[in-house]
C-alpha cells in the first residue's frame, strides 16, 4: 500500500511509538527487522483474531495494518504496561494525547463529529465533511485489498489487484446539512477512473449507505460547473438502481468493525 509521505509522517509522530506498538513491534519484528506475519497471526490468535485465510491476497503492510487496528481493540491496556483513561469531558481545557490514544477510531471520529457540529453552530468553520474522505479511503482499501495511491495521484485514490482505478467520495449528513452531493468529480469525460466508490456517514461518522458504481453512466447524471471546472453528482437513493451497481454497505462497515 502506498502511503503519502504527510500521512507516514502523522503516523510516526502520533501512533508509531505509542505503548501499544511499542508492546507489539518486537513481538513480530524479524531478526532482520522485517515484518514477521507469521508471529503477527500467532499475536492475533492469542486474542482471538484468525484473519490468516482472509487477508492472505495483502500485501504485508496491509495485513500489519488491518491486524494492528483489531489487536489495539482487542488487546487490554494493562498487557502493554498502560490503563485505558476515558476521554476527557470538552469541559476541560486541554485533552491529555494518552487519552485519545486510549480511545477507538470510531469513538475519535465520533468526538470530532460533534466538535464540528458545534463549531459549525457558531459559524467557525463552514463545512463539516472532513475527515472522512481518508476514512473511507481506507475503509475501501481494507474491505477489499486496494491499494491506496499516494495523495498526488491524478484522478483515483485506489487500485485493486487487477489493475481497475477507484475513485472514492463520501459525504456526511448532518441536521444542519443533509446534502448528498459529493466533492467535485474532475476530468470525468477523460475516464481516470473505473469504478466511482462511495460511501454516505451519519453525523458520528457510522456507514449508513456504501457503492461502487461504473464509469459509464455517471456522466449523463452528473451536472457540470464551469465555475469549478468539475462534475457534481448526488448519492440519492436512486443510485443504488443503476446499471453495474454494486451495494457495498455490508462490506465498509465490516472494515469499520476491524479499524
Amino acid at each position: 500500500m502506498e502511503i503519502s509521505r504527510e500521512r507516514r509522517e502523522r503516523w510516526e509522530r502520533l501512533t508509531k511509538n505509542d505503548p501499544f506498538n511499542q508492546w507489539l513491534r518486537p513481538q513480530v519484528t524479524a531478526p532482520d527487522g522485517t515484518l514477521d506475519l507469521d508471529a503477527l497471526h500467532t499475536v492475533a490468535q492469542r486474542y482471538g483474531i484468525d484473519r490468516r485465510e482472509q487477508y492472505a491476497h495483502l500485501n504485508p503492510g496491509q495485513v500489519r495494518m488491518n491486524l494492528g487496528n483489531m489487536l489495539r481493540k482487542a488487546v487490554p491496556p494493562s498487557d502493554y504496561g498502560t490503563v485505558a483513561t476515558p476521554i476527557a469531558p470538552i469541559s476541560q481545557h486541554e485533552a491529555a494525547p494518552d487519552q485519545f490514544a486510549a480511545a477507538s477510531v470510531r469513538d475519535l471520529l465520533k468526538l470530532h463529529g460533534a466538535v464540528l457540529d458545534e463549531l459549525r453552530r457558531r459559524e467557525v468553520v463552514r463545512t463539516s465533511n472532513s475527515p472522512v474522505g481518508d476514512y473511507a479511503e481506507l475503509l475501501f482499501a481494507t474491505a477489499f485489498g486496494w491499494d491506496l495511491e499516494s495523495s498526488s495521484a491524478a484522478g483515483h485514490d485506489a487500485t485493486d489487484k487487477d489493475g481497475l482505478r477507484y475513485q472514492v467520495k463520501t459525504r456526511r449528513l448532518t441536521k444542519a446539512n443533509g446534502s448528498r452531493q459529493l466533492s467535485f468529480l474532475r476530468r470525468l469525460p477523460e475516464k481516470k477512473f473505473d469504478f466511482l466508490a462511495a460511501a454516505l456517514f451519519d453525523g458520528s461518522c457510522q456507514v449508513q449507505r456504501a457503492i461502487i458504481l461504473p464509469h459509464e453512466g455517471l456522466e449523463a447524471r452528473c451536472r457540470y460547473s464551469k465555475h469549478a471546472n468539475g462534475w457534481l453528482f448526488r448519492l440519492e437513493d436512486s443510485c443504488w438502481d443503476m446499471a453495474g451497481a454494486r451495494d457495498v454497505t455490508r462490506e465498509i462497515r465490516a472494515a469499520a468493525e476491524t479499524i
